[in-house]
């Protein structure tokens, strides 16, 4: 017989039993207000472009000086200049003006003939004139100037001297005299010593004054006009030599 106890018996699961076999879909709720999907921005159609008033070019062009140098520029102080060097393949002459000695470059003329070392042309502000020289370029920097043209140049500055010769004869060889105590200023001349500046004066005493290069040569016995072409050129390539000539004596006076 059993027990009357024993009928009334129930098998309680535990705990863990009822968790591990109790499946459940229940979630904990949401708290608070529930956030929107973010919207996607919608894009604007784009504006036709508008045509600039400059052309398209975005930046404002400004005006470009007119061609030419400016009226102050040394190569405009001079209407005649002597070449030293002409390049035909850049159409491009170095001069030396008349009126102070500046070195300058020049655009020739397309076709221009072949100018000569020492050969005149006109580079003045008449076009009518300008027979060879189509437009001025500027200053010529004695740095990038070729072996030639300086070994030309006291060529050139001697054709100058030969056709003034008037001019430099009365503004130097006639009344040159010392420079100080022991320098005459003949000696500021290629290959003219205190001895040679010494015989030059007696000559121009006894003659009273040199007529013409000619005569100049033949009593002292040097090249007058190459010589002093010689001074002018150093002082042309070499700004800091003192005293200086090319100063003194340039421009021409007629």
């Amino acid at each position: 017989m059993s027990s009357p106890g024993r009928d009334r018996r129930v098998n309680i699961p535990n705990r863990r039993e009822k968790e591990s076999s109790t499946p459940t879909s229940w979630k904990a709720p949401a708290y608070g207000r529930p956030q929107p999907a973010p919207k996607q921005e919608q894009r604007q159609p784009r504006a036709p472009r508008q045509p600039r008033k400059d052309g398209g070019r975005g930046r404002q062009q400004r005006s470009r000086a007119p061609q030419g140098l400016p009226k102050d520029h040394p190569l405009r102080a001079s209407a005649w200049a002597r070449v030293v060097e002409h390049d035909l393949a850049e159409n491009v002459l170095v001069v030396v003006t008349e009126h102070d000695g500046t070195l300058g470059r020049v655009a020739t003329e397309e076709g221009a003939e072949f100018q000569t070392v020492g050969e005149r042309v006109y580079i003045g502000d008449d076009r009518s004139k300008r027979t060879v020289v189509e437009r001025l370029l500027g200053v010529a920097k004695l740095e990038r100037l070729s072996p030639a043209a300086q070994e030309q140049l006291p060529l050139a500055m001697a054709e100058l001297v030969k056709a003034n010769a008037a001019h430099f004869l009365k503004g130097f060889y006639n009344v040159a005299g010392p420079i100080n105590r022991k320098t005459h200023a003949f000696q500021l001349l290629n290959g003219v010593g205190p001895k040679k500046a010494e015989e030059m004066v007696e000559a121009r005493r006894s003659s009273g004054g040199f007529a013409s290069f000619e005569t100049l040569d033949e009593a002292c016995g040097l090249d007058g006009a190459a010589a002093l072409a010689h001074r002018f050129s150093e002082e042309i390539l070499d700004r800091n030599l003192q005293p200086r000539l090319v100063e003194m004596l340039l421009p021409v006076k007629a």
